[in-house]
């Protein structure tokens, strides 16, 4: 594998399949909680066609790193003052219909299930996401430096985020990129659905 450098932009709609792609591979464990095994292709292909009907502003926030031509990995970056109105796209009605009534809510509650309110003067950071056979080359790092720069652009404060507290990788990473526990929560639903009780908001100034 090459030493390729790594190039950060913002996503666009022609990146939709990539970015699910890098979210299949590297959320593996929280689709499977989500959508089962017998239904991974199908809730993979609903958080295609949820992004495409949605369009540009579903798409705000999220940044793609790009190696040798291929986006490798993502991260999406919310602020207040950037958060703009989706577009009123039916996106019950799209899982309901391919997933039933049922698995379709309890597919989007371990979607959503744990979320920050985002406070005026921080930026929010989720979705980091690397593929696995780019892991270890800098990527994640990459990305959490561009979005110290965007914080700063913005001119915001803080820079958090949620992590599980079993996971252990990522908290390293974080750790060493300056972040630092700020609260600890914990989630019951959380719990049936993905074995994991306990996550950790860490948080870290933009210097």
């Amino acid at each position: 594998m090459s030493d390729s450098p790594i190039t950060i932009r913002a996503a666009t709609p022609a990146d939709i399949d990539d970015v699910v792609a890098v979210h299949r591979d590297a959320f593996n464990d929280k689709f499977l909680a989500a959508f089962g095994r017998a239904k991974f292709q199908i809730g993979v292909d609903l958080m295609a066609e949820t992004w495409r009907r949605q369009g540009t502003a579903g798409l705000q926030g999220m940044w793609v790193a790009i190696i040798d031509n291929q986006i490798v990995a993502t991260i999406a970056l919310r602020a207040r003052i950037t958060m703009r109105q989706l577009p009123p796209v039916p996106v019950e009605w799209l899982f309901i219909k391919a997933l039933g009534v049922t698995r379709a809510m309890y597919a989007l509650t371990a979607l959503s299930i744990i979320d920050h309110p985002i406070a005026n003067n921080e930026l929010y950071i989720s979705d980091v996401a690397v593929r696995r056979n780019y892991q270890r080359r800098g990527v994640a790092r990459a990305l959490l430096q561009h979005a110290v720069s965007e914080a700063r652009r913005l001119n915001l404060s803080s820079l958090c985020l949620l992590v599980s507290a079993s996971n252990t990788p990522a908290i390293t990473l974080y750790t060493q990129a300056g972040y630092r526990i700020d609260t600890t929560q914990f989630s019951f639903l959380a719990w049936l659905m993905m074995r994991r009780w306990q996550w950790l908001l860490l948080r870290a100034k933009p210097q």
